[in-house]
């Protein structure tokens, strides 16, 4: 299923200087340098694939390559889990947007068909393993076959296989945006901002991406924390100090609903009960500060928990290197 900020993607690379921010940071090694930014041109993005599937929702651009135009196909993956048949996909998608060029009369074949930088930015809570390449998902054959076989190869961008402090190091604004989607607290998101603030002040761009990241920060932010008041400045730059006192707020806001709410449930059914959901939420907490946000299944099973289960997790939070670790069979 998608993640709820996959607009808020689209918004974001909807604008030159983001994707010129992306490539410039995270581009193929040699690529970069080779592209004219100012020929940067956001393409329609509106087409079907070989399977009769619209294509409304990926990014196409192009760009000039040592004069020449080349596309970059941005796909924004925010699946939960990665996807084993993401190269067959990648292909259908090329192929769609190869045809579309062609209908449209933007290429030439005559002229031959222009080269396509497939981009997969992935964003989801597991780490990705599997393939960029379509050729390796092909079953062994004898060799006399292999110059028959499609190829096609993404570069992918795994969003969470950054360490933050790599990302910090790079004072870029994309890697920012990388380190804020994946924080695993309040302070981490706060220094993420901050982070990302202080990377748009250097940018060349401060004004335009001043206002975008500002607008996409307050959208984000009001998902990941329901409930908080988000500055209205149009401005990330000037509206940090306010913003993150709003979040230190939010967050002490929260921890006393929580213990609010533990009291009102332990009255009306009991103060063990009470006292249980306490210990729920508690560890909830602490579990969101060492591995990043649970899921709804994760979330489900604490509020289900026995008071010797809950025993058993708090005990583990401290050693355990997952959340599988943590939630291992207690067989209670």
């Amino acid at each position: 299923m998608a993640h709820l900020h996959d607009s808020g993607y689209k918004y974001l690379f909807s604008h030159a200087e983001l994707v010129q921010e992306l490539l410039e940071t995270f581009a193929p090694p040699g690529v970069s340098e080779l592209l004219d930014y100012t020929t940067l041109r956001l393409e329609s993005g509106n087409y079907v694939t070989p399977a009769m599937k619209p294509r409304a929702d990926d990014l196409v651009w192009s760009v000039e390559l040592q004069g020449r135009r080349i596309y970059l196909y941005l796909l924004l993956e925010f699946q939960s889990t990665p996807d084993d048949t993401m190269p067959m996909r990648m292909l259908q998608y090329v192929a769609a947007l190869y045809d579309h060029l062609l209908r449209s009369k933007a290429v030439d074949i005559a002229d031959g068909l222009p080269p396509v930088l497939p981009i997969v930015l992935y964003n989801g809570d597991a780490r990705w393993r599997q393939s960029s390449e379509l050729y390796s998902l092909i079953r062994p054959h004898p060799p006399v076959l292999k110059p028959f076989q499609p190829q096609l190869k993404f570069w992918l961008l795994d969003e969470g296989a950054f360490p933050a402090a790599e990302l910090e190091d790079m004072q870029r604004v994309m890697a920012a945006i990388f380190c804020f989607e994946h924080t695993p607290d309040t302070a981490a998101a706060k220094r993420a901002i901050r982070s990302l603030a202080d990377a748009i002040a250097k940018s060349p761009f401060k004004q335009r991406l001043d206002r975008v990241l500002a607008h996409w920060v307050k959208y984000r932010l009001e998902t990941r924390m329901p409930g908080l008041n988000t500055p209205d400045a149009d401005e990330l730059t000037r509206g940090i100090n306010m913003l993150e006192t709003n979040i230190d707020r939010w967050e002490a806001q929260a921890i006393a609903k929580g213990m609010q709410q533990g009291i009102q449930q332990g009255m009306q059914q009991g103060v063990q009960q009470g006292m249980q959901l306490g210990e729920a939420l508690l560890l909830q907490r602490q579990l969101t500060r060492r591995f990043g946000e649970l899921s709804a299944a994760q979330q489900a099973k604490l509020a289900a928990a026995t008071p010797a289960q809950l025993e058993i997790w708090g005990d583990r939070v401290l050693d355990a290197a997952s959340l599988d670790e943590v939630f291992g069979d207690t067989r209670h």
